[in-house]
């Protein structure tokens, strides 16, 4: 009977079958209107009472991990009541990137795609050259001064530029039309000096830049400053920042400051700040400035994680060509559903590496101790790469400057910056942890192996990992796998070229790096470990069939689903102590009324 049971659960058609109803589960389980309810049980929508934003309860965001104030709320899907114009910007107007064109005339390079929104024998429609679709647009949007008798765009106005002509997301509009006007007011500016004062005055949030009026006083630098834009103005930038560049080159040149060759940190900042405005996706988190800082801030360390592979905390022009960058940020603006942007934007990703950092950063210092991190994942891992961690393993950004560390501190007990991983750390930490079978990963675990620093794992290294590994075994009581049988298996896996050591490149090969990441849990996690000797062929199966691109979206999806339970439990929990406290109440006041008669009161169970 169990063949035929085993035989009947490989079959093909009962996978696919069972596979179907457990996406007709989820889909039930997901779309709201078949839970009688007008947002998701997880959604900030039931909680618009809470006090997540309100300054009076700073104090007991420290008491607990999993305090009111102290985590962000949950996903809420876009409504009905989100500005239905900006959803029109987001979902629409989707163009081509890779379209190479002069102002005057249209040059279509070799690698422009070919039209497809055509019948095979249908004319397609002729193309406008930029300088016919920007004057068509300034004369349909564009507004005169005064003074003068050009048309200009104000910021608002010029959002069609940026997305129908540049081609450039939504949400890049703010930052280019500042952009736009800084290059045009500093294009004779020799001085450094004045050319940086220019730039900071652009960068201000509250500069009302783009509109009629430009209140405050201004020194003798700020007077001649073009304010507006005009159509001179955008074909000057357009001859010089667009024209002769393909959409990779105006991306990188777009992000980083005109005076640097180089992203950095910061750059991203002023776009995701728009990103968190307009987004339909991101609109519960309006109220939460702190939990916005805290997911822009994700959202850029996470694309530090993936393009800058050095870990120089600079993205070059060179790494943006390589990477998968250009196309988030478009998907990005066209998805509604944030969630569904699984490279970098994703809110529920956010929330579960900040929530996993608040787990463990129990004195709330925003530092990750040694003794914080090996309590991570039921302490699964040895204190040999705990150490190794904070000896060794990349940073995104670098170690802190003493300045940083000293600000605000006396330095009485302060933490040195190897004594401690920040929350940026620590996201490159649990990406490569939890999703180790990518080269970014493998990479990042292969340098804190390599004790030696020499880019080889000999049998030495690895033996002193393991024999922690064997001795957590025996304390288990489970049963021991010799140092032997495990790297025999972990070879015949990964076929290194040289069996006597293992080098990084053995690991990537495109049939060993999705199983890589097993000798890395065998040297120093315990728990995947064991799961991994006693794993499923049937889950494994299951595994590589669902919908998940990497381990990190399923370990993600699966963890986001766990803290959205224990909210559900908590906050019934809660909802049946305040029941107690009113029963407790009513009592209270019937004792009062009964002391005269000689009532008793009774406790409510």
């Amino acid at each position: 009977m169990d063949e035929l049971l085993v035989t009947w659960l490989s079959s093909d058609n009962v996978h696919e079958n069972v596979m179907n109803i457990i996406e007709q589960y989820r889909s039930s389980q997901n779309n709201p209107s078949h839970a009688g309810i007008s947002s998701p049980p997880t959604s900030p929508g039931r909680r618009q009472g809470s006090s997540l934003g309100n300054d009076d309860n700073d104090n007991n965001s420290q008491s607990s991990p999993r305090g009111v104030a102290s985590i962000p709320p949950f996903y809420c899907p876009p409504g009905s009541a989100r500005n239905s114009e900006k959803g029109k910007l987001l979902l629409n107007n989707k163009h081509s990137f890779d379209r190479d064109q002069t102002w005057d005339g249209i040059h279509i390079s070799k690698d422009d795609p070919v039209n497809t929104t055509t019948s095979p024998g249908e004319v397609p429609p002729p193309r406008k050259s930029i300088k016919e679709q920007v004057f068509d647009i300034f004369d349909e949007l564009g507004k005169k001064t005064q003074n003068e008798a050009s048309l200009y765009l104000t910021m608002d106005n010029f959002i069609k530029i940026t997305k129908e002509v540049c081609s450039f997301p939504s949400f890049f509009n703010g930052p280019l039309y500042k952009r736009i006007l800084y290059l045009w007011n500093t294009q004779f500016v020799k001085s450094e000096a004045q050319r940086l004062i220019i730039w900071n005055e652009f960068q201000k949030d509250e500069t009302p830049i783009g509109v009629e009026e430009f209140e405050g006083e201004k020194d003798e630098l700020f007077d001649h400053l073009d304010l507006l834009v005009n159509k001179e103005i955008f074909k000057w930038y357009w001859t010089e920042e667009m024209e002769n560049y393909d959409a990779s080159d105006r991306f990188f040149r777009l992000i980083k400051k005109p005076f640097d060759d180089h992203i950095g940190k910061e750059d991203f900042m002023p776009y995701l700040k728009e990103l968190l405005r307009d987004h339909p996706g991101l609109e519960f988190l309006s109220n939460h400035a702190e939990f916005q800082e805290k997911y822009a801030l994700t959202v850029i360390t996470r694309i530090f994680y993936t393009v800058n592979r050095c870990h120089s905390g600079r993205i070059t022009a060179r790494q943006v060509r390589r990477s998968d960058l250009v196309s988030a940020f478009r998907q990005v603006d066209e998805e509604e559903d944030i969630n569904k942007v699984t490279r970098y934007f994703s809110y529920e990703h956010f929330y579960v590496l900040y929530c996993r950092f608040w787990e463990l950063d129990h004195d709330r210092d925003y530092k990750i101790t040694k003794e914080d991190l090996m309590k991570y994942g039921d302490q699964c891992l040895s204190h040999m790469i705990v150490d190794r961690i904070f000896e060794a393993a990349p940073r995104p950004f670098g170690l802190p400057q003493l300045d940083e560390i000293q600000e605000g501190s006396s330095s009485k007990g302060s933490k040195k910056p190897k004594d401690y991983l920040t929350y940026e750390d620590f996201i490159f930490f649990m990406l490569s942890e939890e999703d180790k079978a990518n080269e970014i990963s493998v990479r990042y675990w292969f340098t804190c192996i390599d004790v030696d620093g020499d880019g080889k794992l000999n049998n030495m290294e690895m033996r002193s990992f393991y024999a922690l590994q064997q001795h957590r075994m025996q304390q288990m009581g489970g049963e021991q796998i010799p140092f032997e049988d495990m790297l025999c298996q972990m070879i015949d896996m990964i076929k290194p070229k040289n069996e006597n050591f293992i080098v990084v490149e053995d690991f990537l090969q495109e049939e060993c790096v999705a199983v890589s990441g097993a000798l890395f849990d065998a040297l120093f996690n315990l728990n995947k470990y064991m799961q991994f000797e006693s794993r499923d062929p049937f889950q494994e199966r299951q595994k590589r069939e669902d919908e998940f691109e990497t381990d990190w979206d399923r370990f993600a999806c699966m963890d986001y689903n766990r803290l959205a339970m224990e909210e559900e439990a908590r906050e019934d929990q809660d909802a049946m102590e305040i029941d107690w406290v009113t029963v407790d109440d009513e009592d209270e006041e019937n004792e009062d009324f009964n002391l005269g008669l000689g009532g008793a009161s009774e406790a409510p169970f």
